[in-house]
C-alpha cells in the first residue's frame, strides 16, 4: 500500500466498512488485472459477515443503498474514481480507478535504517532536496555514484535512512565540485585559468570502486 493510501483511508470520517471495501476488494480487483468494473452483487457479498449463531444467517449485510453510500464515502476521500452515466443514482457495473494506487510520497511512518549497498540510488526527491541544500544542478554521473557507495559500503555499521543518505550524497556532490572548480592564476591585472588537465577517475575512486565490487562478490559468495 501507497503511502498516499495509508494516509487518506487512516482518516477518521472513513467508515470502517469503507476502508475494508478498498482494501480487501477494489484495491484487489486492480493488483490481480481484473476488469475494473463495480459489481454490486459481488462486492455486497464480499462486505457479508456469517453469522452461525444467526437465524438469517449473517451478522452484517449491505443494500444498493448503502453499498453507493460507501463508494461515496471513498469518491469523497480521494480513494475513489468512478465513470458514472449522468443523474444515475447508482453505480453498478461502472468502471473504477483507484487514482492514489500509484501515487508516490514520503510515507508519515518513519523510514527504517540499512546498509549502504551496492544497487543504492537516490530517488525522485534528490533535486527538490538538493536545491534546499543550496545545489541547483543535481545531476551525477557514475563516478560520483560509484565513489560515494564505495566509501560507505567500507563502513557497515552505519545505518541511515534513504533520506539521510541522499543528504550525505548532497554534500559529497558538493564537496566534489568544490575541489573540481578549475583555479585561477593571476597574471598581470588578470585572472586566468591555467591549461587544463586530462580528466577522468581519480586513482583513489578507481580504487575505491574495485574495492566496492570485491566486498560485493564477497558478500554473495557468502550468500551462496
Amino acid at each position: 500500500m501507497t503511502p498516499a493510501e495509508y494516509s487518506a483511508l487512516a482518516h477518521p470520517r472513513l467508515s470502517h466498512p469503507a476502508r475494508s471495501l478498498y482494501s480487501l476488494q477494489l484495491r484487489r480487483l486492480i493488483m490481480e488485472n481484473q476488469p475494473p468494473r463495480l459489481s454490486y452483487p459481488e462486492l455486497g457479498r464480499s462486505l457479508a459477515v456469517v453469522d452461525p449463531m444467526d437465524t438469517s444467517g449473517f451478522s452484517y449485510q449491505v443494500n444498493a443503498r448503502q453499498l453507493t453510500a460507501l463508494f461515496d464515502e471513498l469518491i469523497e476521500a480521494g480513494l475513489l474514481s468512478i465513470e458514472s452515466p449522468v443523474e444515475s443514482e447508482h453505480y453498478h457495473q461502472c468502471s473504477f480507478t483507484l487514482p492514489l494506487l500509484n501515487q508516490r510520497s514520503r510515507s508519515p511512518l518513519p523510514e527504517r535504517p540499512f546498509q549502504m549497498h551496492l544497487h543504492w540510488r537516490p530517488d525522485e526527491e534528490l533535486p527538490a532536496l538538493a536545491r534546499l541544500c543550496g545545489v541547483i544542478d543535481a545531476s551525477y554521473s557514475e563516478e560520483d555514484l560509484g565513489e560515494f557507495i564505495a566509501y560507505w559500503l567500507g563502513r557497515p555499521e552505519v545505518f541511515d535512512s534513504q533520506h539521510q543518505w541522499m543528504l550525505k550524497f548532497i554534500r559529497a556532490l558538493k564537496t566534489r565540485r568544490y575541489v573540481r572548480r578549475p583555479q585561477t592564476e593571476v597574471q598581470g591585472y588578470q585572472q586566468v585559468s591555467p591549461d587544463p588537465v586530462s580528466s577522468g577517475p581519480s586513482k583513489r575512486a578507481q580504487e575505491m570502486i574495485e574495492q566496492a565490487k570485491r566486498l560485493a562478490e564477497q558478500q554473495e559468495s557468502e550468500h551462496d
